[in-house]
C-alpha cells in the first residue's frame, strides 16, 4: 500500500479527510527558491497535502481533549496544533524517511499552504480570500504537508486545475458584513459548515478557548497574551 493510502487509513478516524499529492517537479516550479525540495528535503519525490473538512476533525479533537483537558487545553496555548502534532507523531514508523511540515505559528518553514493545497487539487482561491473546493466548499483547514521520497500519483498531473467554484456564482458572500458571515453565505458545501463552537474557536480564539474550558470544566492557566 502506498504511503498516501496508509496515511489516509490511519488518520481517517481523526477527520483528516482532504488529501492531495503534488509531484516534486510541479511543486518546485511553483515554490520560491528557499522552499524548494532541494532545501527542505532533498530526497523528496512527492508532497502529500492533507486537510480536514467539515466537523469530523473537530469532533475527534474534542475526544482528544477529553482525555486530559487540563494538560491538552488549559495549559496548552495551541491545542488544535498540538492535536495534529500528536496524531502525526503516532505515525513515526510510517514517516521515518519523510519531512512533515505543519502550518503553525511556530513552524520554522513558512510555506504557502494555500498555494500548496491548490497545487494538490484541494481547492481554488475564492471571493472569500480562502480556498473553496468542490467537496467541502470553504469548510476545511490545512493541517500538514509530507515531503516523501516515495513517488506517488500526482493529483492533477499534466491536466488542468479544477475550475473555480466562484466562477459564475452570484456571490452572495459579498453582501455579508463579517468574514464568518461571508463564509456561511457560500453556496458550496453548506452541509460541511462548522458547528457554532468550532466556528467561534476559529474566528474568535479567546472566546472559543474560554468556551472550551467551560465545556470541559477546567480553568484556563494561560494569560490572554499567550493566545493568538
Amino acid at each position: 500500500m502506498r504511503l498516501d493510502e496508509r496515511l489516509r487509513l490511519a488518520l481517517a478516524p481523526d477527520g483528516y479527510n482532504a488529501w492531495g499529492v503534488v509531484a516534486r517537479a510541479r511543486y518546485d516550479a511553483a515554490a520560491p527558491p528557499a522552499w524548494r525540495t532541494a532545501t527542505l528535503h532533498a530526497a523528496t519525490r512527492s508532497i502529500i497535502v492533507t486537510g480536514t473538512g467539515g466537523r469530523a476533525h473537530w469532533d475527534a479533537f474534542l475526544r482528544w481533549l477529553a482525555v486530559d483537558p487540563r494538560a491538552r487545553l488549559a495549559a496548552e496555548p495551541h491545542p488544535l496544533d498540538a492535536f495534529t502534532a500528536d496524531r502525526f507523531g503516532a505515525l513515526a514508523s510510517l514517516l521515518g524517511d519523510c519531512r512533515v511540515v505543519f502550518p503553525t505559528f511556530h513552524a520554522p518553514e513558512r510555506l504557502d499552504f494555500m498555494r500548496l493545497a491548490e497545487l494538490a487539487g484541494l481547492g481554488r482561491p475564492s471571493e472569500l480570500g480562502i480556498l473553496v473546493g468542490a467537496g467541502f466548499g470553504p469548510w476545511f483547514g490545512l493541517r500538514a504537508a509530507v515531503f516523501t521520497p516515495e513517488e506517488l500519483p500526482d493529483s492533477l498531473g499534466a491536466g488542468p486545475a479544477p475550475a473555480r467554484e466562484c466562477d459564475g456564482c452570484a456571490a452572495p458572500c459579498r453582501r455579508e458584513p463579517t468574514p464568518l458571515a461571508r463564509r456561511r453565505a457560500c453556496v458550496v458545501g453548506p452541509d460541511a459548515a462548522y458547528d457554532p463552537l468550532q466556528a467561534t474557536y476559529h474566528y474568535d480564539r479567546l472566546r472559543g478557548r474560554r468556551l472550551l474550558c467551560e465545556y470541559f470544566q477546567v480553568a484556563d492557566e494561560l494569560p490572554p497574551g499567550a493566545i493568538y
